[in-house]
């Protein structure tokens, strides 16, 4: 084994003892695909992120008894695809950051979550939806939202065009019973009922 020149000994000595020279990195170029994560007051819950995402970086989940979804975007799975910011329907709930550097010792901070209020069905008890993707829907349908009684109640609540004690489990109130929030199948239970 040769032994070191003095040359390159005093090379590591005075880069020991100088600062570091490590520059910052370059400017991030325009098209950069970073780690996604949630605008909280901009993603309406709708899914759409989890459906297109191939490596299955995405999950949520249902909670019935507080009303509440919550989901989770890992990015340690993540491969930078840019598919679920291009599949958010509202164009703003799910971006990709600038951040170059984004690698950590701890897994618990690569998280980035969403949390929205859910809508239950008022018969069966299950999910109809989140309550902001309603109302977006409603707000994108303007005038044909009205087709459709959930996103109806959604429109005229986000308005305050309704009572908040709605009859809608009063027995002389037959009207009434197409005011509840009901998931499609009980919808169609409901208008099969009345039809016969």
């Amino acid at each position: 084994m040769r032994l070191p020149k003095i040359r390159e000994i005093g090379e590591a000595l005075r880069s020991f003892f100088s600062r570091a020279y490590t520059g910052k990195y370059f400017p991030v170029p325009e098209g950069f695909r970073g780690t996604p994560y949630y605008h909280e007051d901009d993603c309406v819950g709708c899914l759409a992120c989890l459906e297109v995402c191939p490596a299955r970086a995405i999950d949520y989940v249902d909670d019935k008894v507080k009303k509440l979804r919550t989901l989770t975007q890992h990015q340690e799975l993540c491969i930078n695809c840019q598919q679920c910011e291009r599949a958010c329907i509202t164009e703003k709930g799910i971006i990709l950051s600038k951040d170059y550097d984004t690698s950590t010792y701890d897994r618990t901070l690569g998280i980035s979550q969403s949390n929205k209020a859910l809508v239950i069905c008022e018969d069966c008890g299950e999910v109809v939806g989140c309550v902001d993707h309603i109302k977006f829907l409603a707000r994108k349908l303007g005038p044909l939202a009205f087709t459709n009684p959930t996103l109806l109640q959604a429109r005229h609540d986000e308005l305050n065009a309704l009572e908040k004690e709605t009859p809608s489990n009063s027995s002389h109130h037959r009207a009434a019973i197409h005011l509840k929030i009901t998931c499609p199948a009980c919808r169609r239970a409901i208008l099969l009922r009345e039809q016969w």
